[in-house]
């Protein structure tokens, strides 16, 4: 799993935000942000919190959070 959330970061630059300004409009710090999106070693990592503020700022509605930030396990559904 090299980049765990990749459809994640691409919603990111879809709306036009860099990791930085998704930061501040989450109060996510920076670092966090980077690390949990860039670095495979911390996916699934999330807090409710955390996903909850993205989701506000990203427009994802609940249906899909589960594809974009448990990718593993929406996979797994659908084959099901």
């Amino acid at each position: 799993m090299k980049k765990p959330y990749l459809k994640l970061r691409r919603l990111i630059e879809d709306e036009g935000l860099e990791i930085q300004e998704l930061a501040e409009r989450t109060s996510i710090p920076r670092s966090t942000l980077y690390e949990r999106v860039n670095m495979p070693e911390n996916a699934g990592k999330w807090s409710w919190k955390e996903i909850v503020a993205i989701c506000t700022v990203l427009h994802i509605p609940p249906e899909k959070i589960g594809e974009y930030f448990f990718p593993a396990i929406a996979k797994e559904e659908k084959t099901a």
